[in-house]
């Protein structure tokens, strides 16, 4: 081959100066044949110009400047006075292209014009040199010729090379056979073949290894008894039909392995012929365990959803429900003396209120209809917040033989995050570490940086990118195998139901983890259980800590407001406490009685729940509201959300989200600041 690149470097060689000579030798000519050419002009136009007469002369030039492709023609007397001048059109697109690149140029030409050995004037003109063409033409010719030696030489210099491939080829016709046999044994599939009576005559590796054959050789196997025993007899039948010649198409059989295990496969089939004889068939299966995988996660993830939706609608009328028994409690202990004896049941019911609202806001992260203001918050903040909750402390209390250690790397990434439900993470994670743990034992949370690059697995995937990962791990015995692919199943708990759980607690987890763009994954082994919650990074500012202020800074002072919601229960708590708070409060039942009363009275502020019965939504109250008066300002309230619904309304100007059951303090909050704000106000969880 060596020798073969320096031929074709001599030859390259060759073709550059022959191309260049040719070149300069037909680019002199052409400037000599260009001289020629306009004295031979110059001698045709003399009687017209002797006698004056352009008309006779111009018909000739604009011949001339088509022809000989001029770019102007100007003919002048001998005293300089102008007899004619002619131009040619503008060059085609293409041609322009090449006299911009400098592919075609011009030259400038004059001759004298004699009539009777006199000289009576010149004629000038610019030419375009147009040698591309004929040039390239001559070095198409020429390239051709040198890949014909090129080709010529090459077929010389390789004949040993070609009778090499001529005879490896020979070689690889008589080797087909057995490079099909390696093919068949590279098949991820089992591929096997069956006489006619259904023994096994060749069977590829995998199927020799996941049936077993190699332990049988030597003796006759049915590839029948290989099906298991409730579908041996529809398998003789898919035989039968395959020797016939029927296309029974792809079938689903169950098999049993060399080592006992169960499992799916797709079947496919065609006859053996020899001449015109079926003398057995040929199979092949494909174990579809991964498709039965995948489709009961579908079902998983469909029950889910089912699940969600029940739940996000039972909790919307348990929360209109609860509003009574927290808020009426509240109600009582403002008008209450300090040393009333009611006050402690009343702040009993008000307590068990308020526990009741937290199963139901797990109701709704689980429902994925829970809205939810984020900020941007350092995670180990979040942690030593939840080891400072009463919750912890109880749960310390409960279990002293528990000790719960902390790990942090240093400069974790911030996260966008909602705080109130990421402690509820916490608390359900630790929580169940906890009651994993039999007797003495280690729960350790974690806090570190990681860079995902791929996904992890398929149960939760993740883009690859910057995350901050909270780790719970504890030292029990681990979660068994038949119940690891359900722990994040709403209601799914191996514990007392409604005794030690609800069975929400990681499907809590979950949709949280969902509803900020990350992911929750578990590792399992007989050492403990390991829960990693994984945040995408926030490059945002993080969110300054709000101090708290007296319930008194937030009364009002006579402003009018609006409460639009359907239940009657809850305009007449609305209505109470805001009074209470020095606000002058109407109430109306639907969107269209509250677009009614604004046409009659302006308001201060409208407070609109979201989900109402038959008639207007709040998004759409809001925007009848707003085209009768612009810059209405309003907050949106509802046991609840749609997430579409609320940003709409918010996008239209609504000012902040308010959750039912609500407290006095937080309504007191939301209203002053709906009124005060001069931009939407926050969400008030």
């Amino acid at each position: 081959m060596t020798r073969f690149t320096s031929q074709l470097l001599l030859c390259f060689v060759i073709f550059t100066i022959v191309s260049v000579g040719i070149a300069t030798v037909y680019i002199k000519n052409i400037y000599s044949y260009d001289i020629d050419q306009f004295k031979v002009h110059s001698t045709i136009i003399a009687d017209d110009v002797w006698a004056v007469n352009p008309a006779g002369a111009n018909p000739y030039l604009q011949l001339a400047i088509e022809v000989n492709s001029y770019k102007y023609l100007s003919v002048t007397h001998l005293g300089g006075e102008p007899f004619t001048h002619l131009t040619s059109p503008p060059l085609h697109r293409f041609e322009q292209i090449l006299l911009n690149l400098k592919l075609i140029w011009t030259k400038k030409i004059s001759a004298d014009i004699i009539f009777n050995n006199q000289k009576i004037g010149i004629i000038e003109g610019e030419k375009y040199v147009k040698a591309i063409y004929p040039l390239t033409n001559i070095m198409i010719f020429l390239l051709l010729i040198m890949i014909t030696i090129v080709f010529f030489i090459y077929l010389y210099s390789n004949r040993k090379y070609l009778e090499q491939q001529i005879s490896e080829r020979t070689r690889n016709l008589q080797e087909s056979e057995r490079r099909f046999h390696d093919l068949v044994n590279l098949l991820p599939e089992m591929v096997w073949e069956a006489d006619y009576s259904g023994k096994i005559i060749y069977a590829n590796q995998i199927a020799v290894h996941r049936l077993g054959l190699s332990e049988r050789q030597g003796q006759p196997v049915n590839w029948i008894g290989f099906v298991i025993p409730g579908l041996q007899q529809q398998a003789a039948r898919y035989f039968e039909a395959s020797l016939r010649g029927d296309d029974s198409g792809l079938k689903e059989f169950h098999f049993v392995c060399g080592e006992g295990t169960e499992f799916p496969v797709l079947l496919r089939s065609s006859p053996i012929l020899q001449g015109q004889i079926t003398i057995g068939t040929r199979f092949i299966a494909i174990d579809i365990s991964d498709r039965h995988a995948l489709e009961e996660q579908l079902r998983r993830a469909q029950k889910m959803k089912a699940i969600g939706l029940m739940a996000g609608g039972v909790a919307h009328d348990l929360n209109n429900i609860l509003s009574g028994v927290i808020n009426y409690p509240e109600l009582m202990l403002l008008d209450l003396p300090g040393n009333s004896p009611l006050r402690r049941p009343l702040q009993a019911i008000r307590k068990s209120g308020m526990q009741a609202a937290e199963v139901v806001s797990d109701l709704l992260t689980v429902a994925r209809g829970v809205a939810a203001v984020k900020v941007v918050i350092d995670p180990r903040s979040l942690i030593r917040e939840y080891l400072d909750s009463p919750e912890f402390l109880q749960l310390t209390a409960f279990n002293p033989h528990i000790s719960v250690k902390t790990k942090f790397s240093t400069d974790i990434h911030p996260i966008s995050c909602s705080p109130i439900h990421v402690k509820k993470c916490l608390m359900n994670l630790v929580t169940n570490a906890s009651e994993a743990i039999k007797g003495k034992g280690t729960i350790t949370i974690a806090a570190s940086n990681r860079f995902i690059t791929v996904e992890p697995n398929d149960d939760a995937p993740m883009a690859a990118g910057e995350y901050a990962v909270i780790t719970v791990k504890d030292n029990g015995p681990g979660i068994q195998a038949k119940d690891l692919k359900h722990i994040f199943e709403p209601f799914y708990t191996k514990k007392t139901m409604g005794r030690s759980g609800t069975g929400l607690g990681l499907a809590v987890v979950w949709n949280t983890m969902k509803d900020h763009d990350g992911a929750v994954t578990v590792v399992n082994d007989k050492n403990g259980t390991t829960f990693e919650l994984h945040f995408p990074r926030s490059h945002g500012q993080q969110t300054l800590q709000k101090q708290s202020v007296d319930l008194s800074s937030y009364r009002g002072s006579g402003q009018t407001i609006l409460v639009v919601d359907d239940e009657q229960q809850q305009r007449n708590i609305a209505v109470e406490i805001l009074t209470n708070l020095g606000y002058r409060v109407s109430a109306v039942a639907s969107g269209e009685e509250a677009v009614s009363r604004v046409l009659e009275t302006p308001f201060d502020l409208i407070i609109l729940d979201m989900i109402m019965g038959a008639g207007m939504n709040g998004r759409e109250t809001y925007e009848k509201i707003i085209a009768i008066h612009p810059g209405q300002k309003a907050i949106i309230s509802s046991g609840f959300s749609r997430d579409t619904e609320v940003k709409a309304t918010q996008r239209l100007g609504a000012g902040g989200f308010i959750s039912k059951p609500f407290t006095i303090e937080q309504l007191a909050k939301i209203v002053f600041n709906g009124l005060h704000a001069t931009v939407p106000s926050p969400h008030i969880p």
